[in-house]
């Protein structure tokens, strides 16, 4: 009761609480989403999350030596080939222009990268709250902000360290709608509103090759709100004039760049869209002069579409427009990268249990959109509302048809889990009670059924300060040796021509290995010469990987203990091999079992990690992490080889028994290990290639000579200690050893 005896509290009560409330969910939005930042900050300097999230560091980094030119093409990709680089340039030039506000040195690159996106996902609760309060009042704007705030999902995107356009471009096309909202709704200034929504559908454009899809989801909700404004009798500018706009002023600003291969699709999508718009409106002239049924309006535009697509495809630039739209159309709905096991491209019910906490949060929002259909019903098809469902239903789709789109899920999911929990209070409240009712009760139960409602978004928040950059470690520790101990290559800031040698390993690892040791990679996350890496790995015989690491111009391979387990089954597939040709994967009440065949003992990375490169004349051992993981036989989690020509140990010999050597070595970790190579005299000659030299080295190294001799005993046939000097190796030298 406010000082009048009024039971209802002020104005400026509201507006007052309203503002608390919103400033706490932004505070604790961005606390969450800074809480990683002290492990992303151990040791010094930036350890970023992720893994695209390097190359977006090395392109920020060039971006503000270059400014505001950024990079088209690395040489240091797909090894010694280079890869044009597609992706749209606004993220990394707004963080490279940061960067340069606070110095622009390595150090400012990387600590601008690291904290754009918990800004950026801090931003997006402020603009959802904007968009639900228009949409749906207050009370539900806050609750939307706060669970926006603490969702597992949203923060795992945004949180400190891990640079990404994704970020930006979902805070953008928020904003789209939210303009789009008001310019749908206000007949006095739907042009600014809609020019708006225009301009940052631009913007959208510059940071996302798939920002057409977004186009599409517009054009679709025009189709069925100018169905209705048919059904309704209403004006139909009202519809038509503000998207017109934000789709005009969108082409006018992509014009300038229409030809650059990162914005065609959206230069299509936005000239496309006014295209449609057009026609459109000649249709629903037509339909209202010629008094056709309304309901024929949507088929009348569903074929007009394939009509107008067939007609294309007799044309060579309609073509091409056909396949941008194919290739669209994979790269939502049939991504063959889900085929190969990446998981972010999995539908969701690949990724997730059924009987799983997520899911259980995907049943709430699911809900909750349930219920703002039977409420539009109900109350009327309001212009704004329908945009928000059709963006709702967007979401929906692209989340179940791929992981990584629950990012995007996570936003509007927000919005309909609040509009859940306040469907239930009204059936859960005081009025709902019997007279005589204790009101506690329902209070009660409104908490349950909130607490309820949270669980599957606030539930992994107790593991959101415990995140690690999957790089901290072992991997860390590897590649600064990499970029100390290996020959520095030429072109690192300046990557136009192939450098000197390329560094080979799983393509998940790539943009570690360029950003951090400098190195070129011949597969990064790109995929870019994943097939070959595959290929490499999987080989069971030295000629077959050789002959790929010289055509690569490969100088070292790193390995790592999950290419033997987790990502075994990825590699296999991306050359096509059924994965349980290599290993068998049980499900054990306590813990997930492999076990690996004799097919994948003969591999060169099974020969590699788990054998030191024994029995390999090409491939040495030159560096091992420090902490030792595996299952039966534990090895060190890092391991580093280098391609060499390899000494030629060779001689003649009166047996006919294979001729073996033996040399032992110990690695930078001072772990004993023991190489071995065995070759079958010919016509009285033998020669074996072997790739460690007996000279005293810095780090992995061998104790003693090279014990040379037939592996049974025979008269006459004592071993023979030889010594193998470094050059011997690296030149491919002969050795003569007669017995």
């Amino acid at each position: 009761m406010n000082g009048d005896g009024d039971p209802f509290p002020s104005m400026e009560r509201v507006r007052s609480y309203e503002l608390l409330g919103v400033l706490a969910a932004l505070i604790l939005g961005l606390s969450l989403r800074l809480a990683p930042a002290r492990n992303a900050l151990a040791g010094g300097g930036v350890q970023f999350y992720g893994y695209d999230s390097f190359y977006h560091a090395r392109r920020i980094l060039y971006t503000a030596e270059n400014f505001p030119h950024t990079l088209w093409f690395d040489s240091y990709l797909h090894h010694p080939l280079g890869h044009p680089i597609t992706w749209p340039p606004l993220f990394d030039q707004m963080v490279a222009g940061a960067a340069l506000l606070l110095g622009g040195s390595p150090g400012a690159v990387e600590a601008a990268a690291a904290a754009f996106p918990p800004l950026l996902g801090t931003s997006m609760i402020l603009i959802l709250y904007l968009l639900t309060k228009k949409l749906f009042g207050m009370r539900v704007a806050l609750l939307s902000a706060f669970l926006l705030a603490i969702d597992s999902k949203h923060i795992a995107r945004t949180l400190f360290g891990l640079p990404d356009h994704d970020p930006l471009e979902l805070l953008l096309m928020l904003g789209v709608i939210l303009l789009l909202a008001h310019a749908l709704t206000d007949r006095d200034r739907w042009a600014w509103y809609g020019a708006a929504a225009g301009v940052m559908m631009a913007a959208v454009a510059y940071s996302w090759l798939g920002a057409p899809i977004y186009m599409i989801g517009v054009l679709i909700y025009a189709t069925i709100q100018i169905t209705l404004d048919l059904r309704e009798g209403a004006d139909v500018c009202e519809t038509i004039a503000p998207l017109a706009a934000a789709f005009g002023a969108a082409l006018l600003l992509i014009l300038p760049f229409r030809n650059e291969a990162w914005l065609i699709p959206s230069f299509i999508g936005a000239l496309g869209s006014l295209v449609a718009l057009g026609v459109f409106y000649g249709l629903f002239l037509l339909f209202a002069a010629r008094r056709l049924p309304w309901q024929a309006f949507v088929p009348t535009v569903a074929f007009l579409s394939y009509f107008g697509a067939i007609l294309s495809s007799s044309t060579e630039e309609g073509r091409k427009v056909g396949s941008l739209l194919a290739e669209g159309i994979r790269y939502f709905f049939g991504s063959d990268l889900a085929r190969v096991g990446v998981e972010e491209t999995m539908p969701i019910f690949r990724v997730y249990e059924i009987a799983s906490l997520p899911v259980l949060g995907l049943v709430f929002a699911l809900a909750g959109l349930w219920i703002l259909i039977l409420r539009m019903r109900e109350e009327g098809w309001r212009r704004d509302h329908l945009l928000f469902l059709l963006w709702a239903l967007l979401s929906t789709a692209l989340m179940i048809s791929q992981a990584r789109f629950l990012f995007l899920f996570s936003v509007i999911g927000s919005v309909l889990v609040s509009l859940l929990f306040f469907w239930g209070t009204e059936r859960i409240g005081p009025s709902q009670l019997p007279l005589r009712a204790d009101p506690g009760l329902a209070r009660a139960g409104t908490a349950a059924f909130l607490l309820l409602l949270l669980l599957p978004a606030a539930v992994n928040l107790p593991a959101v300060a415990r995140y690690q950059p999957e790089i901290s470690g072992d991997w860390s520790d590897s590649l600064e040796w990499v970029g100390e101990k290996t020959p520095p290559t030429a072109g690192f800031d300046r990557p136009v021509e192939a450098a000197e040698y390329g560094i080979l390993s799983w393509w998940d690892y790539g943009n570690w290995i360029l950003y951090k040791s400098k190195r070129p990679v011949v597969a990064n996350n790109f995929q870019a010469g994943a097939e070959d890496a595959a290929r490499f790995f999987l080989a069971e015989s030295e000629e077959e990987a050789l002959a790929i690491a010289e055509a690569r111009d490969v100088k070292y391979i790193i390995t790592d203990q999950k290419m033997l387990y987790g990502k075994l089954p990825a590699i296999a597939r991306w050359i096509g091999e059924d994965p349980a040709g290599y290993v068998q994967i049980t499900a054990d009440p306590e813990a997930v079992v492999y076990a690996h065949t004799p097919k994948f003992l003969r591999t060169l990375l099974a020969r590699l990690h788990l054998r030191d490169s024994s029995d390999l004349g090409h491939f040495r051992l030159v560096y091992e992490s420090e902490t030792l993981r595996g299952l039966k036989i534990p090895v060190s989690e890092v391991k580093v080889f280098e391609r060499v020509a390899g000494a030629k140990i060779a001689g003649t010999t009166p047996y006919d028994e294979p001729v073996g050597v033996i040399l032992e070595l110990t690695s930078n970790q001072g772990r004993r290990f023991q190489y071995f190579a065995s070759a079958t005299p010919v016509d009285g000659r033998y020669e074996i290639v072997v790739p460690y030299s007996t000279e005293g080295r810095e780090g992995v190294h061998s104790i003693g000579p090279y014990l040379v001799g037939p592996l049974k005993d025979v008269p006459g046939g004592d071993s023979r200690e030889v010594e193998v000097r470094e050059a011997e190796v690296l030149e491919g030298m002969t050795i003569e050893v007669n017995f």
